[in-house]
């Protein structure tokens, strides 16, 4: 975990407005050539916002997810924890007359442009086909290379990573969560409860330990370990172990403290004879 969390040292929302500053100095300076460069340097920004956004959920994110870096996945794996992970909000705040209703005067605080999955989709790779050489298809049809298209789609983004860039608030992340000491590492794991989801599924970063979280009534949860009782192969001994699921794997062993014996996880086959 400790290298994950070193690499939200790196300022991305600085290096987005860099890299965004650079493809705005090339697209106002004309040159047609300089547009593959104004791609890359959008493609860098997107890039820096979406590794931004991973900070916000750094204590959800799966360790595992770390080294995917490309951005499409990554958003993939956000909406997975957090269905509004990609959609813009508002933020306003405002004192309670009364306790449990609804202030009718409310301060905004500002609203948050996201870059979303869908945008990601739709411009990320094609920025990215601007970097290359033209196809031998492409040159034998005789099509030349669309310059004002590129431009096109460089400004838009450019304006799109801008606005995201000057949202007054950023980063947002509100929801509803279950908090649980891991029964198995002690380590705390803390889990989101995504709106009209009565169960998730949460793990343990630190052991890999994994649960069930039922979602109750007054803001209770429930916490059901994914745990298997496992009765020695021995016929002799009736001992029992328990072990979580993910320690099921073939090939594992372990030793009976009972018995002595060493028992293996194997894949086998039930043969019985045809019957007369």
């Amino acid at each position: 975990m400790l290298g994950a969390e070193r690499e939200f040292v790196i300022n991305y929302r600085n290096l987005a407005r860099k890299h965004l500053k650079h493809a705005n100095e090339r697209l106002a300076g004309g040159a047609d050539q300089s547009l593959k460069y104004a791609a890359l340097d959008l493609r860098m920004a997107m890039e820096a916002l979406t590794y931004d956004r991973v900070a916000a959920y750094k204590g959800e994110f799966p360790p595992s997810e770390y080294e995917t870096w490309q951005p499409r996945k990554i958003m993939m794996v956000l909406l997975e924890i957090d269905p509004m992970a990609d959609k813009d909000s508002s933020i306003a705040l405002g004192l309670e007359e009364k306790y449990g209703v609804p202030t009718p005067k409310m301060t905004s605080l500002g609203t948050e442009k996201v870059l979303g999955l869908k945008t990601l989709k739709k411009h990320y790779d094609a920025l990215g086909s601007y970097l290359h050489i033209q196809s031998l298809k492409s040159a034998r049809s005789g099509k030349d290379i669309n310059y004002e298209k590129i431009r096109g789609r460089c400004e838009y983004i450019a304006k799109y990573v801008s606005e995201a860039l000057s949202s007054p608030v950023f980063n947002c992340t509100i929801g509803m969560f279950a908090n649980l000491e891991c029964i198995e590492c002690s380590k705390p794991i803390r889990k989101r409860i995504p709106s009209g989801k009565d169960s998730v599924t949460a793990e343990c970063f630190e052991c890999g330990a994994t649960y069930t979280i039922t979602n109750e009534s007054e803001g209770k949860s429930k916490w059901s370990p994914h745990q298997h009782e496992i009765e020695c192969a021995n016929k002799n001994c009736d001992h029992k172990i328990v072990v979580w699921n993910h320690e099921l794997e073939l090939g594992r062993q372990w030793e009976c403290p009972v018995c002595k014996g060493k028992n293996t996880f194997v894949l086998a086959i039930d043969f019985k004879d045809a019957p007369n």
